[in-house]
């Protein structure tokens, strides 16, 4: 206790003494000088003598001790201060920088003046110099700008950013509420008792000697000081600068403004309530919301908007402290604590009519806030209010009554919806603000705004889902305490429930509309909103809310799937490039059997370019499918949904978007623990789309829009426009003379043309099926291993999707399903699952076989089924071989299902060939070593060809014994190894592949001269893919005793004719084939063969050799690629030519000849494969007469001009490949 009865303090007083008495001197000395330059003329070199004495004096006063620094020194210190402040000599102006030092030094002097005891009057005069200093003086027809005065005539001056900051910081130490005196026990101040009101002194109470608080006599500037104030700062804080510190202490100086001024009673000039709130902040309300509003959206304010030098973006900081003084402001004002009486005078409140557009324009500008400053709409559709505004308060100081507050609760709703676009701003520190923000404003003032609160809720449930979990929890959190309000509290249908269900309805119904305006932030929000809606209330069991959502399905549901349209496949009404030739399985394609996507393609809007705002509106979809399985609804969604595509609209496009709109529905449907109603309703939606498919793959015509437009034609528009006319109608004729019409656009017809409509009726139909093959595994994903019934219906249709032949789009989608439903039915892989269904696959395919039914893409299932499997499906589809073949005879005279059946025999052949072992082989005939065993053998010869021969007779039993050689053992005992057995001659019976080849060989035989040059070139690679299969023994086999020549010569001995003539075909791609066949018969029998290729082939050969180089020198693309004919063509010749080399010794003449046109092919701009070819083939010609293929060569290239000139090649460049033959040679 401190006053009269405190006990003196000696030591330390004199202690205390001295050490003041050391800080004034240091003082002294600093302040000496400085009010000696500041009596001088304001030149450069005085300015900066002031600058460095403000320093100096700055860091006296921040090192002092607080018990160090009194009134006196305080009022010691200020004095050259105030000379600063005030003008120079002469009235020059010192200039900004000796003006930021000033203030810097005085705001670190404030704090610690009024510690010790500022009076009330100089803080006041200190304010009021520091308002003028940064705003202006006051004007009557409104405050200047912040930071310009005038000086002169009509000269503004425009401090720096820097001194502003300082003025600033000045401000703030004075308006910062200061704490009760501290009095330390033996160190008082005021040993006498001066300071004590004696009049208020109670003996008999020992607080009532304690010195009053600064508090209370520590009064603010008068009241237009204090708006000047608020003008100042909020013009300051609105202007983006570079600075920043600038607008974040002008921010936080608004904010004490708020709280510790403006908020009391005791200031306005008229009285209200002391329980409600303030006049000064009613009355400061509209104009400073505003203001802080448009700083958080980055808007400039009034007087900035003409300038282009204000159009930048807020900082993050800033906006975000504006945030949080509004905050403040609005808590301050309508507050629940503070309107509960103005809230309990006017019981009709929550039914205030907004106000119109004329009013709202009017009421903008009470209370010194212009229409302009006021917030603009955001667009989007907001809180639905009612025709008749509120009446605008009174002009002059606001007094708080109930038609205020309506008034303000109507104003607050369009500032809410003003601040929307911040909940999509870039940054998750604004978002979190922004949530915290509307968190408070729900908390705290959510029973005075009403039904106006549905704003801050319709913001808190968008950010609800961000992606940032640091914005998206506080923002759920927020909600969920909203929604546990109890209903006691607040009426029914302004229940923070009741109104979340109210903006869901809004919000679907407004979802139409954005996507035809393509509007797609629009669209984000409103699916957002939507979305975390639907994902919360479920949380507090809003039966009433989600009920009525899905009743109403049936009505919202339409205008929205009309207002979305999936974008159309390009190229989807012509055929696949290729065809039927890309369903017979190439060598590539045989081992692979990794082509299944692990996702699906994304969907695509028309008219949507963001991939956002598709994931929002599947996650919508997602999120109706939790809420429809939660309350046991999901089948009247489903129904719903289904019903659009099953039914009569299914040509429209919204027959498309019902699928994706119904997958997402299931995907979010999908729990832990799916109970028996909705499982039921899966197994009938899986049953629905599997019907859907089979409608499609009918061919049933998938009907037109409705709004078809007319189709061109040949016919002339006129005559169409005529032959549309009803003729029942009579037709109004009108003669004009001399009138030059300009008919309106409703008279001009669309007239589409008949490609285009084929497409998109084509892209209808293959969307339709996509979305199916989605569905399907969708379906697959939730039901597990129920789904196990629907594959035998369900893998036919994924198999005829991945078919070559499909179109790209729809191909990924099958595979995808494919994956999907291999995973749901927990296979190991697609190949385990297909090859645990074959007979559903196979029973599927037989029953699109037959007459009744006759599916001409049946057949490429089958041959899917193979290319995915691979061997392990072999011995499974063998059996197939026979209905193939019973097919074949039935339906041969239709050349899309032939081409099918003979993919499928081809498939199986190409699997079966994967069994067979490696093949190597050396050539048979071969030069001598040299030309000394060349002589030896010449003298044998010479030696004994002149001995008689012995008589045929004599030899014949030597030759062809009829019993077996004598042994050279008396008899069997004698030998070791006991009784001589030997080689059975018993041929071991074919395996079932082999059997199964040569039926497939001999039923190709007759489709050799089919009228199709496409069929034809298939099944000569069919007989192709067979030699090997027939000619070599299978993998486990041990002897050569397994391979089955016997068999597949006959058949090549019958085919030989039709395969001669194939080398002959009009078709270059055919004759390719067949001299493919050719290679692989020399390859794999050449023994047989190799005398009838090199009579009846090589003729062809030389005249097919002959002819394709005329051809390639017309074209530089032919033989530009090793994938072209030209070139498949030329590798199976040489290859062929090769093969016979190392089988049969050939004839001077026949080695000479394809020695001479080999010739180019070892060219260097030939393909290096071409080039290995024939290098391999001079190779095998110079084993058999090495000196004839070294003339040849060496000719080519001239070695010595002995040569023949007529061998000379000089136009090609063999590169290396001569040379180096010649030294192997």
């Amino acid at each position: 206790m401190a006053g009269l009865f405190a006990r003196p303090a000696q030591a330390g007083g004199v202690q205390r003494d001295a050490q003041r008495q050391a800080v004034f001197l240091e003082f002294k000395a600093v302040c000496v000088s400085l009010l000696d330059a500041a009596r001088q003329s304001p030149v450069a070199k005085t300015n900066r003598t002031i600058v460095d004495l403000l320093s100096k004096l700055t860091r006296l006063i921040e090192e002092a001790p607080d018990e160090s620094v009194t009134p006196a020194l305080a009022n010691y210190a200020f004095f050259p201060l105030a000379s600063l402040l005030q003008p120079a000599l002469g009235g020059a102006d010192r200039g900004d920088l000796v003006l930021e030092a000033t203030a810097m030094t005085l705001a670190a002097l404030v704090p610690k003046w009024r510690s010790a005891g500022m009076e009330p009057r100089v803080r006041q005069e200190l304010w009021i110099m520091v308002t003028l200093k940064l705003g202006g003086p006051l004007d009557p027809q409104g405050p200047k700008q912040a930071g310009k005065m005038d000086k002169g005539k009509a000269k503004a001056i425009e401090r720096t950013e820097e001194a502003e900051l300082a003025l600033v910081r000045v401000l703030l130490a004075l308006m910062r509420p200061a704490g009760r005196e501290k009095a330390s026990l033996g160190q008082d101040e005021d040993s006498l008792g001066e300071d004590i009101d004696w009049d208020k002194v109670d003996p008999s109470n020992p607080s009532s000697f304690d010195r009053p608080s600064l508090v209370h006599n520590d009064r603010p500037p008068p009241v237009p000081i204090l708006f000047h104030t608020l003008t100042t700062l909020l013009t300051l804080a609105a202007e983006p600068t570079s600075l920043l510190q600038l607008q974040l202490s002008s921010l936080e100086a608004l904010g004490i403004l708020f709280a510790t001024y403006l908020s009391r009673h005791d200031l306005s000039p008229v009285s209200a309530s002391p329980s409600g709130p303030s006049p000064l902040l009613a009355t400061a309300l509209p104009g400073s919301a505003s203001t802080l509003s448009r700083i958080a959206v980055s808007k400039p304010s009034i007087s900035h908007r003409a300038d282009q030098d204000h159009r930048r973006r807020q900082a993050i900081p800033v906006v975000v402290a504006a945030l949080e003084c509004l905050a403040r402001l609005i808590i301050q004002t309508v507050g629940d604590g503070l309107t509960s009486d103005l809230r309990g005078k006017d019981e009709s409140q929550g039914q205030a009519p907004p106000a119109s557009l004329e009013e709202l324009v009017f009421g903008q500008h009470l209370n010194g806030s212009s229409a302009d400053e006021m917030d603009e709409e955001s667009g989007e559709a907001g809180p639905s209010t009612s025709a008749e505004p509120p009446q605008a308060p009174p002009t002059g100081p606001t007094v708080p009554t109930s038609s205020w507050l309506r008034f303000t609760v109507f104003s607050l709703s369009t500032l809410f919806s003003a601040l929307s676009p911040l909940a999509s701003h870039d940054s998750p520190t604004l978002r979190a603000a922004l949530v915290d923000f509307l968190s408070i404003v729900v908390s705290r003032c959510g029973k005075t705004l009403d039904q106006a609160v549905e704003g801050p809720l319709e913001g808190l449930l968008l950010l609800a889902g961000d992606e940032w979990d640091d914005v998206r929890g506080p923002a759920r959190r927020a909600l969920l305490a909203a929604f546990s309000q109890s209903t006691d509290d607040t009426i029914e249908l302004r229940h923070p429930l009741t109104l979340a269900a109210r903006i869901v309805r809004r919000r679907l119904t407004g979802l139409p509309r954005s996507l035809r305006q393509r509007d797609e932030q629009a669209v984000r929000h409103g699916a957002g909103i939507v979305r975390s809606a639907l994902e919360l209330l479920p949380t507090f069991q809003a039966g009433n809310a989600g009920a009525g959502l899905l009743e109403g399905i049936d009505r919202w549901s339409w205008t929205l799937l009309d207002a979305i349209e999936l974008e159309r496949v390009p190229a989807a009404g012509r055929a696949v490039e290729g065809g039927m030739a890309l369903a017979w399985i190439t060598g590539a394609d045989a081992t692979d059997t990794n082509q299944t996507a692990a996702t699906f393609p994304p969907i695509r809007l028309r008219g949507i370019s963001e991939s956002e705002t598709v994931d929002a509106l599947d996650s919508l979809w997602q999120a109706l499918g939790r809420m429809a399985a939660s309350s046991e609804r999901l089948g009247d969604v489903a129904e719903q949904f289904l019903g659009v595509a099953l039914g009569p609209r299914r040509g429209d496009p919204a027959a498309v978007t019902s699928l994706w709109v119904l997958d997402g529905v299931l995907r979010g449907a999908r729990v832990d623990q799916i109970s028996k109603t909705n499982k039921k309703v899966l197994r009938q939606t899986g049953r629905a789309v599997l019907s859907l498919l089979e409608e499609l793959e009918e061919d049933v015509d998938v009907d037109a829009p409705t709004d078809e437009a007319t189709t061109r034609n040949d016919v002339d528009v006129k005559h169409l426009e005529v032959a549309e006319t009803d003729g029942a109608v009579p037709q109004l004729i009108v003669h004009k003379a001399g009138v030059v019409e300009t008919p309106s656009l409703d008279e001009y017809k669309p007239i589409a043309s008949v490609s285009s409509l084929r497409d998109a009726r084509a892209s209808q139909r293959l969307l339709l099926e996509a979305l199916a093959l989605r569905l399907l595994a969708t379906n697959a994903s939730l039901l597990g291993s129920s789904f196990q019934p629907f594959l035998m219906q369900a893998l036919y249709h994924v198999l005829a999707h991945l078919s070559p032949t499909t179109h790209p789009s729809l191909r990924a989608y099958a595979q995808a399903t494919l994956q999907a439903v291999s995973d749901a039915t927990a296979y190991a892989s697609p190949q385990n699952l297909v090859l645990a269904n074959v007979d559903y696959v196979v029973n599927s395919v037989s029953q699109r076989l037959s007459v009744s039914r006759l599916e001409p893409a049946a057949p490429l299932v089958l041959v899917e089924m193979i290319r995915l499997v691979g061997k392990p499906i072999v011995p499974m589809v063998q059996d197939l071989v026979d209905d193939v073949f019973e097919a074949l005879d039935d339906f041969h005279g239709y050349d899309e299902i032939t081409v099918g059946l003979w993919a499928v025999l081809d498939a199986l052949l190409k699997v079966m060939e994967e069994d067979l072992p490696p093949r190597s082989r050396a050539a048979k005939y071969g030069a001598q070593t040299g030309a000394d065993a060349d002589w030896r053998a010449f003298e044998e010869w010479y030696r004994t060809h002149r001995d008689q021969a012995k008589d045929d007779e004599d030899d014949v039993e030597e030759i062809n014994p009829e019993r077996p050689f004598e042994s050279g053992f008396k008899s069997n005992k004698e030998r070791e190894d006991g009784p001589v057995e030997f080689a059975s001659d018993t041929v071991s019976p074919p395996t079932r592949p082999q059997v199964v080849t040569a039926q497939i060989l001999s039923k190709a035989m007759y489709f050799l001269s089919h009228q199709s040059p496409f069929l034809r070139a298939r099944v000569l690679s069919l007989i192709a893919s067979a030699v090997p299969l027939l000619a070599r023994p299978a993998l486990e086999a041990t002897t050569t005793a397994g391979t089955r020549a016997s068999d597949l010569l006959p058949i090549i001995h019958r085919a030989w004719p039709f395969i001669l003539n194939r080398l002959a075909d009009s078709e270059l791609f055919v004759v390719v084939e067949a001299a493919a066949l050719i290679e692989a018969l020399a390859s794999h029998v050449g023994e047989f063969m190799a005398r009838r290729i090199l009579d009846d082939v090589w003729p062809r050969f030389r005249t097919l050799l002959a002819k394709q180089e005329l051809e390639d020198r017309k074209s530089a693309i032919s033989s530009s690629t090793r994938y072209s004919s030209s070139h498949r063509l030329y590798r199976s010749i040489l290859r062929t030519l090769l093969q016979v080399a190392r089988d049969v010794p050939l004839k001077e003449d026949v080695l000479w000849e394809q020695a001479v046109l080999a010739r180019r092919f070892l060219s260097a701009k030939v393909d290096p494969e071409l080039q290995v070819c024939a290098s391999e083939l001079y190779k095998a010609l110079g084993l058999i007469n090495p000196d004839a293929i070294w003339l040849v060569l060496a000719g080519t290239v001239r070695l010595d001009a002995s040569f023949p000139a007529h061998l000379h090649m000089p136009n090609l460049d063999f590169g290396p490949n001569v040379d180096l033959l010649l030294e192997q040679l």
